[in-house]
């Protein structure tokens, strides 16, 4: 079959890192991932599995999966969604959601639930943004900072809650791979006026000219006041000052107040994404 599978990040890179980063802003999960994964981190103990297609001797498909998480669609052509559910069913792959474009999500879900015991549950609705002007119409009392090795037990307590808040997976915030952000310079705050954190916002490695924000965290008792949009723009502005062409972040579209904030400081929308769960049984 004209899907591939492997455990080795090193091989997949191989075969998809040109056919990803012709894409580097509609890909920019995956080549993170990949990026993070080649470092040596690691998501859970469990280990991953990257797939890619071939199509007449050219790479036109990149999926990956890094447990606890599910399957991830980079490139998934048109057409290959059967080869690719045997495959996972031949490498006997656990796959607890899929996360894609709305199309690409909606197509492996179909082929992943066909004859089997199982439905769809719509997870979280993502939606990517791009930065095209930069800028902060009124910037709140305070300033911004790089976070420091002696403020990760404070940004892994926020990352919690924002996880708890935020996220549709069940996976925790892997501690090792945000102390390496702290230690590259990727996780900035904003400080009010008494030089007491108050919102926080990280960023991924740069990665083929992208640089991807996220998460953005403010503690309910400091919101509404304008930080997590100024953090975003420092964030954000460190980004392009290292050399990132491009700048990224994905929403989730049950959030309006996130979205219009983004937007707000000059990024704007590039298509949406679907996280799609799959449960037993039919409702």
């Amino acid at each position: 079959m004209p899907w591939s599978f492997s455990a080795d990040p090193e091989s997949y890179a191989e075969q998809v890192l040109d056919l990803l980063s012709a894409r580097p802003d509609a890909n920019t999960i995956a080549l993170t991932v990949l990026e993070t994964v080649r470092a040596g981190q690691r998501f859970s103990e469990a280990e991953p599995l990257f797939g890619w297609f071939t199509d007449n001797g050219a790479v036109t498909g990149a999926v990956s999966m890094t447990p606890p998480y599910g399957v991830l669609l980079g490139e998934f052509p048109a057409g290959s969604e059967a080869e690719l559910v045997a495959g996972l069913r031949e490498e006997k792959a656990k796959v607890p959601d899929v996360m894609g474009t709305v199309e690409a999500a909606e197509r492996f879900a179909a082929g992943w639930t066909a004859g089997q015991d199982l439905r769809t549950e719509l997870a979280m609705r993502h939606r990517l943004y791009t930065v095209d002007d930069l800028r902060l119409p009124a910037p709140p009392a305070g300033g911004a900072r790089a976070a420091v090795p002696a403020d990760l037990d404070l940004l892994m307590d926020w990352l919690v809650r924002f996880h708890d808040e935020a996220e549709a997976s069940s996976a925790s915030p892997p501690r090792a791979i945000y102390q390496r952000r702290v230690e590259l310079g990727l996780v900035w705050l904003w400080e009010d006026e008494r030089q007491i954190p108050v919102s926080m916002a990280s960023r991924n490695v740069l990665v083929a000219g992208v640089s991807r924000i996220g998460p953005v965290y403010t503690p309910p008792e400091q919101r509404r006041h304008g930080y997590g949009a100024a953090v975003t723009a420092a964030c954000t502005q460190d980004a392009l000052d290292r050399g990132a062409r491009q700048v990224v972040l994905f929403t989730d579209l049950a959030n309006p107040t996130s979205n219009a904030i983004y937007q707000q400081i000059g990024y704007r929308a590039v298509d949406d994404r679907l996280i799609l769960r799959f449960v037993a049984g039919t409702e």
